[in-house]
């Protein structure tokens, strides 16, 4: 197979990467809303609260646990940026909305309005992107696909004349 074949199957790539990452926000949005409206308020303790560095990203992590209406207890680990996490570090005891069925199932109250609003910038963040990739793949493949057609150039003749 010629390169030009590979590319243009595997420019797509990208952006049905982006389409992804973008429906898989907008879920976590829907998710976040749709917990924060329906779901049972509880009173978590924090059981360990973390805060890693890994090379130039800094992020944490807050274990909550907390007994629901039925008696079972949920222990979760929820990994936060460190915009969320150091607005955390302090408490011991923090209100949550829990709804089981969600695509976010635990909302931290105190970030509610924080962690939405930066979701919808990663949101608007992804769909530029993907709007950027999408045409650029297109025009990659016109011009993969005039290349494997041999339309690309026109040919060159040579013609000779007799004097």
């Amino acid at each position: 197979m010629n390169n030009l074949t590979y590319l243009w199957y595997l420019l797509w790539l990208l952006p049905l990467y982006l389409l992804g990452m973008a429906i898989h926000m907008g879920a976590i949005h829907h998710g976040l809303g749709k917990t924060y409206e329906q779901g049972e308020s509880y009173l978590a303790d924090v059981v360990h609260f973390e805060i890693k560095q890994i090379a130039a990203q800094t992020n944490g992590s807050i274990t909550v646990r907390f007994t629901k209406s039925d008696g079972s207890q949920i222990t979760r680990k929820l990994s936060q940026p460190i915009q969320n996490a150091a607005q955390l570090q302090a408490s011991e005891i923090m209100p949550v909305r829990y709804l089981e069925n969600s695509y976010q199932p635990i909302v931290l109250v105190p970030i509610y309005e924080f962690h939405r609003k930066m979701v919808l910038v990663n949101l608007a963040v992804l769909l530029v992107s993907l709007l950027i990739t999408f045409f650029i793949a297109l025009t990659a493949h016109r011009f993969a696909s005039r290349k494997l057609a041999g339309k690309g150039e026109p040919e060159h003749q040579i013609v000779i004349v007799d004097s």
